[in-house]
């Protein structure tokens, strides 16, 4: 019987922090960002808890401006940013809608990118 192995992946892994590059302006990125509110569809899904002294379209200009990116890139935005404050990680996901458009929910430790552990 002939070896079965598994396709070689294509596309870097999720949940880990990349370099945009040195011609990404990041200012720009953040600035250009819409936050959508995100209805889970299941009560177990990823919610949103965070600082309510910051509201999440703050913690995600925050996320791109401070560059705490991951790989793809769809139509000139990452689909992952991270902002963390101090045990607390956000993870905002580009929603596909328009180029910009992220919503955000909050990260069990175990399921942080590498590198912000």
């Amino acid at each position: 019987m002939p070896e079965v192995r598994a396709p070689e992946r294509r596309r870097e892994r999720r949940r880990s922090l990349t370099e945009p590059g040195g011609e990404t302006n990041r200012e720009e990125l953040a600035g250009a960002a819409r936050f959508t509110e995100w209805s889970p569809a299941t009560p177990d899904a990823l919610t949103w808890e965070g600082p309510g002294d910051r509201p999440p379209a703050d913690l995600l200009r925050a996320a791109l401006a401070e560059g705490l990116l991951g790989h793809p890139w769809d139509r000139g935005f990452p689909r992952y940013a991270w902002y963390r404050a101090g045990d607390v990680v956000h993870e905002f996901r580009l929603t596909g809608d328009s180029p910009g458009h992220y919503t955000g929910y909050t990260l069990h430790p175990s399921e942080w990118p590498e590198g912000l552990a």
